[in-house]
């Protein structure tokens, strides 16, 4: 079977804001259904940073998340801002203001899409290695979080127990564990 694109007939703005653009489209598919409204989400470009330490010891934030109600680990993470040059620009500044830390060497090991059945977004994972503390981290003012240095197998109890479950960020973990096993840090 031959899959392909729908054709967008009109897009309309619902709501749009520094937090979140919503489009609604007429939309009709292949097979001649026209499907009215399709809600999508315009969002930003997003990055995941899996930092470790010289000791492998992954770097994990832990903050209040509302739109699940839960407080949860999570890797620092954030948008890619009009004011970044890159990606790697974004992750080396969301690393930075989260935590106060830098790496000595940064890589991007993947990037998917966040949800592409609504959202526009991807999500860009990068790995930090050799990353310290070099001052007390300034976090945007909606920001309240902790950080810390975890083993790898503390990690895994982390996932297994559900408070570290940010879908997005378990695939930026398996992407940057792959890329560490592949050059032979684990």
């Amino acid at each position: 079977m031959y899959v392909s694109p729908w054709k967008t007939l009109e897009s309309r703005y619902i709501h749009s804001d520094k937090w979140l653009t919503l489009r609604a489209d007429r939309c009709l598919t292949p097979e001649g259904y026209t499907i009215d409204p399709y809600y999508v989400i315009e969002a930003k470009e997003w990055v995941n940073i899996f930092a470790i330490n010289k000791q492998y010891e992954v770097l994990i934030t832990r903050q209040y998340r509302h739109g699940a109600g839960v407080v949860c680990y999570e890797l620092p993470c954030g948008e890619v801002e009009e004011t970044d040059m890159s990606v790697v620009e974004a992750a080396k500044r969301e690393l930075f203001e989260e935590t106060g830390c830098e790496a000595a060497r940064i890589e991007l090991v993947g990037s998917s899409f966040a949800n592409p059945a609504r959202q526009t977004n991807r999500v860009h994972s990068f790995i930090c290695y050799d990353t310290t503390t070099v001052r007390e981290p300034s976090p945007d003012d909606n920001e309240v979080l902790d950080f810390q240095f975890i083993a790898i197998d503390e990690l895994f109890k982390l996932i297994e127990d559900g408070t570290f479950s940010q879908s997005l960020h378990l695939a930026s973990v398996f992407l940057a564990l792959r890329r560490m096993k592949a050059t032979e840090y684990l």
